[in-house]
């Protein structure tokens, strides 16, 4: 006598969702905290570029952070910021090009337009943080980094604070 053709399939067991749970921690706003956190290291790396002693991680941090604020206005969760973060981009394009002119990094000084748009997005950046989930800010991270990816547009670096060049307090 042979095996028999089929196998029966086990019965699962069931998982215990709790699904009120979860739909509270994604509907959750941002905590005071976490936007500090967040915002402290945006800051930070805003401070360095206009003190004209940035590394190129701090630019590339800002540049990011305005990516996420741009993904943010196009799902529509916090709306009418557009301008404000395209010509904040454009600031931190112009400030990459110059400083990446030669093979090796340099900071460049910042111009009085690039200055007035990085430091009026920053502040936006914080006005839009307090209005979004978790989900959501977590939703617009998740399709910046896949865009990035998609496109051959590097690796995902998780940047500690001493990378930025932040005190750490213990």
């Amino acid at each position: 006598m042979g095996l028999p053709r089929y196998r029966i399939p086990q019965r699962r067991q069931p998982v215990p969702a709790d699904t009120m749970r979860k739909a509270l921690q994604r509907a959750t706003r941002l905590t005071e905290r976490e936007i500090r956190e967040t915002m402290n290291a945006v800051r930070h790396c805003a401070t360095r570029v206009r003190e004209g002693v940035a590394t190129e991680l701090q630019v590339q941090t800002l540049r990011t952070t305005m990516l996420i604020a741009l993904e943010i206005e196009r799902l529509g969760y916090v709306r009418g910021m557009q301008g404000h973060i395209e010509a904040a981009l454009v600031a931190i394009k112009s400030v990459l090009d110059r400083g990446s002119e030669t093979s090796q990094w340099h900071p460049p000084t910042l111009r009085y337009y690039e200055l007035d748009a990085i430091t009026c997005m920053v502040d936006l950046h914080d006005h839009q943080l307090r209005q979004l989930t978790a989900a959501e800010l977590h939703t617009a991270t998740k399709r910046v980094i896949a865009h990035m990816q998609s496109q051959g547009g590097g690796q995902l670096v998780n940047v500690a604070p001493a990378d930025l060049g932040m005190e750490v307090s213990a």
